[in-house]
């Protein structure tokens, strides 16, 4: 007696379904056309059971290429920006005193410093090495000493143990013995109403783990007049003095 080859897939197409394949994996799976699949699955009906595994299985399915989409993403992303390091060979002078220029510009911005033209140079930041390029260029560009910067360091915790470890990381981080970081303020954490902008905040929050370092330069009004100067020849050029 001859075998019915298709009678036979089709039977085979639904216990695949009823065990909780979806239609693209039972395709995958015999090499079967989705249409075809499609057709033969019509009139089956599935227990709540057999529905239910259906479903976890779409949440396993979704949750794996989720993560196969962000490994594949990820290592892009790190190509990219090996591809895109290897375009910085060498930082000339003028360019490192532009980049400092530009840091302290964005610096007055985002806290707005109007008053350091009074009150000396500021710069505040939890990024280390934003910290460690301020420094080398307040000393090479300002030439400054080190006698002539102090610190402030901002956090939210009372913990001494805490507080130790945050000396101890911005006096590595800076090449600044850990006296110079006497000096901690404490920042009350703010309680913010359950919305997406200040949960993201709140995010930004916890990934500052070692706080806010703030640098300030003793007696430095000068510079930073000087510093507004170098920023308004900026504005000049690329906007003209109106």
């Amino acid at each position: 007696m001859p075998i019915d080859v298709k009678k036979n897939q089709k039977k085979y197409v639904i216990d695949l379904r009823k065990k909780g394949l979806s239609y693209s994996e039972i395709g995958k799976e015999l090499a079967i056309p989705k249409s075809t699949i499609s057709l033969w699955l019509k009139k089956v009906k599935l227990t709540d059971a057999q529905r239910q595994r259906l479903s976890e299985r779409r949440v396993v399915a979704a949750r794996a290429n989720s993560k196969k989409r962000k490994i594949s993403l990820a290592h892009k992303i790190e190509v990219l920006k090996n591809a895109s390091a290897k375009n910085i060979q060498q930082i000339s002078k003028r360019e490192f005193w532009l980049m400092g220029i530009m840091l302290y510009w964005r610096e007055q911005l985002a806290n707005k410093n109007k008053n350091d033209l009074y009150t000396g140079v500021q710069f505040t930041s939890g990024d280390p090495h934003l910290i460690k390029f301020f420094l080398r260029w307040l000393q090479e560009v300002g030439r400054l000493k080190k006698g002539e910067i102090l610190f402030d360091i901002f956090t939210d915790s009372t913990d001494q143990t805490i507080q130790l470890k945050n000396k101890a990381y911005w006096s590595r981080i800076s090449g600044f013995d850990k006296k110079a970081f006497a000096r901690v303020y404490i920042q009350k954490r703010i309680k913010h109403q359950d919305s997406m902008s200040n949960r993201k905040k709140r995010v930004r929050r916890k990934k500052i783990i070692y706080g806010l370092l703030r640098i300030r330069v003793r007696a430095s009004s000068m510079l930073a007049r000087q510093i507004a100067g170098w920023v308004s020849g900026i504005q000049n050029f690329y906007w003209g003095s109106g």
